[in-house]
């Protein structure tokens, strides 16, 4: 029976997971399948740039993996409030890294596409978008740290809610509403993807801030032993 227990804990907390990476990885994939409507040029932009962006989101995802350890051994050593203190630290972490990084794509914006194209015009089409990558830098470091201290907090579900509701209820109807209604083409869909991760991050803020490990200890350790 014990053994069965914390089988389904750990199924109900790998399914959150599974959930809240599958439905960013989806999002992306749709602005892809979107930016292809557009045509060979735009395609090929979106791809150059989707390119810098995972390279420079490396960083923070290692720092996210950091919070899940640290956060959760110092729930589990009873320690809420160093807890507490590790999730803001490893939330500055990913900020300021990403703010380093988006400051080099914006100064590097209309070097960078030649490293992988010597086309022209997808050169200019990703100067357009390359600062657009550039300002949601930051927020794609805190949204992705910011689920790694959830999970060590064992709430999982939440940070596949905030990606049901910044991606896929907001960001992606606004994305395609300004691409393709308001013609503002491949900068939409970019727009849209800044907005979903501006919004994932700040509710991700949020929930740190007002039930964080430090904040309802007892609460917080209950979900951490049972994996909500």
């Amino acid at each position: 029976m014990r053994a069965r227990a914390c089988g389904g804990r750990t199924l109900r907390y790998g399914a959150a997971v599974s959930l809240h990476l599958s439905l960013e990885i989806w999002a992306f994939g749709c602005a892809t399948f979107m930016a292809g409507k557009l045509g060979t040029v735009a395609t090929a932009a979106h791809s150059v740039v989707m390119t810098v962006a995972s390279v420079t989101f490396m960083i923070p995802l290692g720092i996210s993996a950091a919070a899940v350890t640290r956060v959760g051994n110092l729930i589990g050593a009873r320690r809420h409030d160093d807890a507490q203190r590790a999730s803001w630290v490893a939330m500055g972490m990913g900020a300021g890294v990403m703010a380093c990084c988006g400051l080099t794509i914006f100064i590097l914006r209309d070097s960078l596409p030649w490293i992988f194209t010597g086309n022209q015009e997808v050169v200019r089409a990703c100067a357009l978008i390359l600062p657009i990558a550039a300002a949601f830098q930051i927020f794609d470091g805190m949204q992705v740290v910011g689920s790694g201290i959830l999970r060590g907090m064992g709430r999982t579900l939440p940070a596949a809610g905030l990606n049901l509701v910044g991606y896929w209820m907001l960001a992606l109807p606004l994305a395609f509403w300004m691409a393709f209604k308001r013609e503002m083409g491949l900068p939409g869909i970019w727009w849209g993807l800044a907005i979903a991760l501006a919004i994932v991050a700040l509710g991700m803020m949020a929930i740190v801030h007002f039930s964080g490990p430090g904040k309802d200890r007892r609460r917080v350790l209950d979900e951490f032993n049972t994996g909500a």
